[in-house]
């Protein structure tokens, strides 16, 4: 894959890979630190993808990792600053409400929301990015789903009280 081609490629995806680093890092400056840190392994390992219709999920399973490996880093020392306390954070755009419920749900499970409705991902893509059977993301997804109707539901009784 030629600079030309991958950039092409990578800018198609730029919106879609800060909506899933932000599902799981929940801070725009890692976020895009994420981003950044996952083009540039993907370019570097670009002679490793030996398909390029399946540049997408490739480069999403490369991002998944970074923000994996930026969420174990981060569990061993955090310190906030004052000034990033503060700071006002910009989500995607969603409804509210169901943003909201997203933002609840357990990491696994706000990812595969996010990759498969927000992503546009199929079963199979995202059986392949995790490694598992697509039989364990359709039930995983199944789960998601469940939990966050429950939390929305509660929402809904909590507000009409």
């Amino acid at each position: 894959m030629d600079a030309n081609t991958f950039q092409a490629e990578a800018e198609k995806y730029e919106r879609l890979m800060f909506q899933i680093s932000w599902s799981m890092l929940r801070n725009s400056e890692d976020c895009a630190d994420a981003v950044q840190d996952a083009l540039i392994k993907a370019w570097q390992k670009r002679d490793t993808l030996h398909d390029e219709e399946r540049f997408k999920p490739w480069l999403m399973r490369i991002l998944h990792n970074t923000c994996k490996d930026m969420l174990r880093r981060r569990k061993k020392v955090r310190f906030v600053s004052y000034e990033e306390q503060t700071l006002t954070v910009q989500p995607p755009e969603v409804p509210m409400p169901v943003d909201e419920a997203i933002e609840r749900l357990q990491p696994e499970y706000r990812v595969l929301i996010t990759l498969y409705y927000l992503g546009g991902f199929d079963m199979k893509d995202l059986a392949s990015m995790f490694s598992v059977p697509v039989t364990t993301i359709k039930s995983r997804l199944t789960r998601a789903k469940k939990h966050l109707s429950l939390l929305l539901k509660q929402d809904e009784e909590e507000k009409a009280l």
